[in-house]
């Protein structure tokens, strides 16, 4: 099925030269407040960082929001570890080889835009350490990277390297291995472009470039924290193109609200939606709404590295109180002040830094239970930047690396995936349980209520209706959503917006290159998981009047959770085992669970389950003909048909997939316990026949799976 896309890719390029700073830090962990303030106030776009001495305690903290960071951590021993920090909105993904993996260094790669002109398509950048005790293994690792990556293009290394004999202003050095540096150097064709000390009357750190003209107005000078390394800042030339979305988003903190409440009021929803089906109303509610909206909130540009990404400890005190210890530090540079004063100007500094964060933390954590999202807001901010999307590999070997193409590879990976319908199954008569006429009614006030439950921060979904503005107008807009929910319910017609899903690809584990190593994650009308809310409430209801609620099941179930299976089955296995009893644990997972449900089967299996009918025919056309594409960095894919599964990130999916396996181990003679798509089996293994029982209950789930087109994953499941 093939569908124009409706949202016009708005993003744009803007060309500037990027911010540099390289300094060996001697611990960032102590240092990382400081590394912030310089970032707001430099506007900085690349960061490089030696001596991190980052281990995985730091996980949690190593981040800087706005930016992508690449990191190694120094595999033994203390000390060593390099980072690399890329501004988000510039194009860029790491490099990595078995020969890189031998060294301390990290590296990436940046593509400029189409419109560069002075720069070829990519640079390479590269932050390394070589400590001081380094042989020549070592050596030969970390000069053979520098070939590897100076082959193409344009490349730049920062990093320190411990050659304090080389002298620079003649490139020479009486030292054998310092002139095998050297060599290296002369030999890529590289040039060193520091000239000025960076510790004590040394140059460790260093600058190469593979054309002076990358780099212009360096500077060396000042230091971080209390590190013994200066600064080094820069400006990279080529003219590059960073990735800021065109798209504009609502600036609510300037909403009239009150004047949107106003003119909402003010349609005659009544008159207007009268005679009109569920398609027709839902389209005009959706126009006047869009309309009403702009009208009354103004939009903003998409937030870049700035005064939006300000940690909230940040004050002008703290600003002065850095520059105040920076002035000390040029002043005991020239000898105006003692080592001691200037020690002490960093202490002070240090410590209000983070009397300052400590004292917002603890604000955070007093305030978790009024407001959850901001305490776990801060703490998001800290951690590492999540995963980037590819690039990815082809079956037939090819490496896809712009945005649109991955788009476009994952969603034909997706949509590879699921089970064709199956015609014997579709639209065949339904089965009639004696509700078949009873109308379904939406009251106004069910709406308002759910309507007043939606978190504001949400994403829209793909009829850009924002949660926020359906939240401030939850009174105004109750009786018209209401009218129109009725509607679709009782005809059966569902909105084609209702059926269309943007997918945001989610990176599980393994290699980023794999494209089934990515999870779908669907954002779909906000306005239809309304709907879903108050039908799953009824879907329930009828479930449990009918006694047809699977007891083994304890994923996406009130009243149960994670910790109520674990328990459940630890309770029954251990009084196995503390009656001498030998116990087998079978653990199964299904491939592409939530993907591969079959639409038919699951709705022969709605229509058993005494569900009312007019429900159960909305959820069949909600599952009927719906589409999906994926969205990646501003990037559209095209439309794909969706044949099977429940939507990821919709509120039925769970309860659907639930019922769908709720006769799975029906006949089990062991424990059998599921959790969502999780299914464990345990029973006694004493005895031949105690084994052969397993076994049948292995070979039923197996014959289960079958006859339901669903497929267990091997590789995931596991005796023990």
């Amino acid at each position: 099925m093939s569908v124009p896309n409706r949202v016009q890719n708005v993003s744009e390029a803007k060309r500037q030269k990027l911010r540099c700073l390289y300094t060996n830090a001697r611990s960032l962990g102590n240092k990382m407040e400081e590394l912030e303030l310089l970032v707001q106030e430099v506007k900085l776009d690349i960061i490089g960082i030696t001596e991190t001495w980052w281990n995985s305690s730091h996980d949690w903290s190593t981040g800087i929001e706005g930016y992508v960071l690449f990191r190694k951590d120094r595999n033994k021993g203390k000390g060593g570890g390099v980072a690399l920090y890329i501004n988000e909105e510039v194009n860029c993904k790491e490099i990595r080889s078995d020969g890189m993996d031998k060294t301390e260094s990290v590296w990436a790669k940046i593509t400029l835009g189409k419109k560069a002109t002075r720069a070829s398509p990519e640079i390479v950048l590269g932050v390394c350490y070589r400590p001081p005790g380094s042989d020549l293994d070592m050596d030969r690792d970390l000069f053979n990277v520098f070939k590897e990556v100076n082959t193409n293009g344009k490349c730049v290394i920062m990093g320190d390297f411990n050659f304090p004999d080389i002298d620079w202003s003649t490139s020479a050095s009486k030292n054998s291995r310092d002139q095998i540096f050297l060599d290296v150097i002369a030999d890529g064709f590289l040039h060193q472009v520091v000239e000025e000390p960076t510790r004590g009357d040394a140059i460790l750190d260093l600058v190469l470039v593979s054309s002076e003209d990358l780099i212009e107005e360096m500077v060396v000078g000042d230091n971080l924290g209390s590190s013994d390394h200066e600064l080094i800042q820069f400006k990279l030339d080529g003219r590059i193109n960073k990735n800021r979305s065109g798209t504009r988003v609502f600036d609510f903190k300037r909403a009239n609200f009150k004047e949107l409440r106003k003119l909402v009021r003010e349609v005659d929803w009544t008159e207007e939606l009268v005679d009109l089906n569920a398609e027709e109303a839902w389209n005009y509610f959706k126009s006047q709404l869009q309309k009403l909206s702009e009208a009354c909130i103004p939009r903003k540009g998409k937030k870049t590295i700035g005064r939006s990404c300000r940690p909230s400890w940040m004050s002008k005190h703290l600003r002065e109180v850095i520059k105040k210890k920076q002035k000390a530090y040029k002043e005991w540079k020239k000898g105006g002040i003692s080592k001691e004063s200037y020690l002490s100007e960093v202490r002070t500094c240090r410590d209000k830094v983070r009397k300052a964060k400590s004292q917002v933390e603890l604000d955070l954590a007093k305030g978790i239970k009024t407001n959850s999202k901001r305490f776990y807001s801060h703490i998001n901010k800290k951690k590492t930047k999540k995963e980037e999307v590819g690039p990815l590999n082809t079956e037939d070997g090819m490496e896809v690396k712009d945005n649109l193409g991955m788009a476009q590879y994952l969603n034909k990976y997706f949509a590879s995936v699921f089970n064709k319908a199956n015609e014997e199954l579709r639209d065949n008569g339904r089965m009639t349980n004696g509700n078949e006429d009873m109308e379904v009614d939406i009251t106004t006030s069910e709406v308002e209520a759910k309507l007043e439950q939606l978190n504001g921060t949400k994403s829209e979904g793909p009829d850009n209706l924002h949660p926020r503005i359906l939240k401030e107008l939850a009174h105004e807009i109750a009786s018209p959503l209401a009218r129109i929910f009725n509607e679709s319910v009782n005809s059966g017609v569902v909105p084609y917006d209702w059926r269309i899903a943007n997918i945001v690809p989610i990176f599980k584990k393994g290699k980023k290159s794999d494209p089934s190593n990515y999870r779908p994650v669907s954002l779909t009308s906000v306005v239809c998981k309304v709907l879903e809310k108050i039908l799953k409430e009824k879907v329930v209801k009828d479930i449990e009047v009918n006694g047809n609620w699977d007891k083994l099941q304890h994923g996406f179930t009130k009243g149960r959770s994670c910790q109520t299976n674990l328990i459940s089955f630890f309770e029954k296995v251990t009084d196995y085992l503390d009656k001498g009893n030998a116990v087998d644990l079978i653990y199964l997972d299904f491939s592409k669970a939530f993907d591969t449900v079959p639409h038919g089967e699951l709705l022969v299996k709605l229509e058993k389950m005494g569900i009312n009918m007019k429900i159960e025919r909305w959820i069949r056309n909600w599952l009927k003909g719906r589409l999906q594409r994926v969205v990646l960095k501003g990037e559209l894919s095209g439309w794909k048909e969706v044949t099977s599964g429940v939507p990821q990130g919709s509120v039925l999916g769970p309860i659907l997939f639930n019922l769908f396996i709720t006769d799975l181990g029906t006949k089990s003679g062991n424990v059998l316990i599921k959790f969502a798509d999780d299914t464990k089996l345990g029973g006694i293994a004493n005895t031949e026949k105690d084994r052969d029982i397993i076994q049948e209950d292995l070979d039923d789930l197996v014959n289960w799976s079958n006859s339901n087109r669903m497929k267990f994953n091997s590789e995931k499941c596991k005796v023990m």
